[in-house]
């Protein structure tokens, strides 16, 4: 009678370690990525309302310019300067703070993030699945070193991206889509509402 060897059947504390620490990557990497999405979000929100307040401010600023040649008031040539004072201030903002590139910045890491999250989610589903533990080690040596790559050219993030990411994890569970939500995306030949379980054979 043939006998599996111990490399044929790991043991189960072993199996355990391993996906603990699987898990715990994928946790880390899901945060971060949820964090550069949240960060790079910020950056394009502020540079919209910056944009929307400068385009207030230069028809301010003209009007305020009109009234000052046309009717003479000193009022609206003290208002156009002021105005085109903060103007030059923003102008002087936009160009030290490169908002839209900071955000591009962060889309870059967060969509490279979401790779490598994808690919501990497979190899947690080809571990559960039975991938023999050689080859779940090199796959998570390999993602190591990538998301090692993706960190170190990172930027950095701050307090608030980190709280809306975690609200969006915990709370509101972007990561993650119910079984009525994929049905109604999936063609319907993929969908499981309706579908039938056969019942597993008795043993």
């Amino acid at each position: 009678m043939e006998h599996n060897s111990p490399t044929d059947t790991p043991a189960p504390s072993l199996l355990s370690s391993l996906e603990g620490q699987l898990r715990e990557i994928y946790g880390r990497a899901a945060y971060t990525h949820k964090t550069h999405e949240k960060m790079a979000d910020g950056y394009v929100r502020l540079y919209r309302r910056i944009k929307a307040f400068e385009i207030g401010l230069s028809a301010l600023a003209s009007g305020s310019l009109l009234v000052a040649v046309f009717g003479e008031s000193h009022a609206g040539t003290v208002v156009g300067a002021i105005c085109s004072t903060v103007l030059l201030g923003l102008a002087l903002y936009f160009k030290e703070a490169s908002l839209g590139e900071q955000a591009q910045k962060h889309s870059v890491v967060g969509s490279k993030l979401w790779g490598a999250r994808e690919a501990l989610l497979s190899l947690l589903v080809d571990m559960n699945d039975g991938r023999s533990l050689t080859e779940v080690r090199t796959e998570r040596d390999r993602i190591n070193v990538l998301l090692e790559e993706i960190y170190r050219g990172a930027p950095r993030t701050n307090a608030t991206a980190y709280a809306a990411a975690q609200k969006a994890l915990k709370q509101d569970e972007e990561l993650f889509f119910s079984d009525q939500e994929l049905d109604r995306m999936l063609p319907k030949r993929l969908r499981t509402a309706g579908r039938v379980t056969l019942p597993s054979d008795p043993a």
